[in-house]
């Protein structure tokens, strides 16, 4: 038997049956990361109210020189419940200067979150993340950000995207726009 993440593993296998879920958060500098725990933390009851970096009120990214910045220079932890089971967020940096944060962190989660946007310039960094996640052999799902600041498509930013993962990248949701607006989403799960 043996342990990852604080959760109980069965007869040898790597099958998690027990213990809160442990999250990273990832992705390129200024991908939305800290905003969308945020989001999280807001949308279960964590916090009353979500912070914004501008506002300098975020669960995360409370240092006096991480508010200076308006950039994140450590890992931020926060936990929050959904559905009666609890899970534990870690929102790694995202600049390079403080890409070492990430590292012993992933050695230890049941998943990574990889924030990303349609911004071709944020790809070799993307692609980067990627590799290392997929070295460790740690699941990871895609979280397309920002789709509200973008002119570019669902399918265009797909493809984009694709050139930064080894393995193909598979849409679950699709957003509705109305007027430029995003008011909703289509599941294809």
């Amino acid at each position: 038997m043996g342990e990852r993440g604080g959760g109980a593993m069965s007869d040898g296998n790597s099958a998690r049956v027990e213990g809160p879920r442990c999250i990273a958060l990832v992705g390129p500098f200024a991908s939305g990361k800290t905003t969308l725990l945020e989001a999280i933390l807001a949308r279960t009851d964590a916090i009353n109210r979500q912070g914004t970096i501008a506002e300098k009120n975020t669960v995360g990214d409370a240092s006096p020189e991480a508010r200076a910045h308006q950039m994140s220079v450590e890992a931020n932890i926060a936990e929050t419940d959904f559905i009666g089971d609890q899970f534990t967020f870690i929102d790694c940096p995202g600049s390079i200067e403080f890409g070492f944060e990430a590292a012993p962190i992933l050695a230890g989660v049941d998943l990574a979150v990889v924030v990303a946007e349609a911004d071709d310039k944020k790809i070799p960094a993307l692609q980067v993340i990627l590799k290392g996640l997929e070295d460790r052999g740690i699941p990871r799902i895609l979280f397309l950000n920002k789709i509200d600041k973008t002119e570019v498509s669902v399918r265009q930013t797909l493809e984009m995207l694709q050139s930064a993962s080894s393995v193909p990248l598979v849409l679950r949701h699709i957003p509705i726009r109305q007027n430029d607006v995003v008011t909703g989403f289509i599941d294809l799960a």
